[in-house]
């Protein structure tokens, strides 16, 4: 049986920034976004967690036409917040499904997952929303993605 959604949202051309193992300090973390925002950066997509040793862990996406600058903000961000790892990858692509109702769905989260993990694709980040649940996969493993989604889900054309 397929679930119904409201559609897909692909965003192709993006580098995937990931700055992993970072102490969180107020006032002072917050200043990693502003980085981007104080340099005219727009973010498409945007994650941070704990990891299981109390650090966080930071997931961002922006334009592939920014990755100079990107790359330069990132030796800031390795001199100010000593992650143990920062990795920028490209080209990456985001695949969002999209509501109605995705907040009483059961599962959904899992299903996406499931779904690209049954065709073998690897997925590099995934975020949800209230009405969204967004992956980020490799590029030339988008159209395999959303053929893995079409198996599963079902949205207008």
């Amino acid at each position: 049986m397929r679930t119904e959604c409201g559609g897909l949202i692909a965003r192709d051309d993006l580098c995937l920034v990931e700055v992993l193992a970072y102490r969180w300090q107020p006032g002072r973390s917050c200043r990693i976004l502003g980085l981007f925002a104080d340099a005219g950066i727009p973010l498409c997509y945007l994650t941070i967690g704990n990891g299981a040793d109390g650090l966080r862990n930071l997931a961002l996406c922006v334009s592939r036409q920014h990755f100079d600058a990107t790359a330069k903000l990132l030796e800031v961000i390795r001199a100010d917040h000593q992650p143990r790892a920062v990795d920028m990858r490209e080209p990456v692509t985001i695949l969002t499904l999209y509501g109605p109702h995705f907040y009483e769905r059961i599962a959904l989260a899992s299903e996406v997952y499931q779904a690209l993990c049954r065709d073998g694709i690897d997925t590099l980040s995934l975020g949800s929303s209230v009405n969204s649940i967004s992956v980020v996969v490799a590029e030339p493993d988008a159209p395999a993605a959303k053929a893995s989604f079409r198996k599963r889900f079902i949205w207008p054309e």
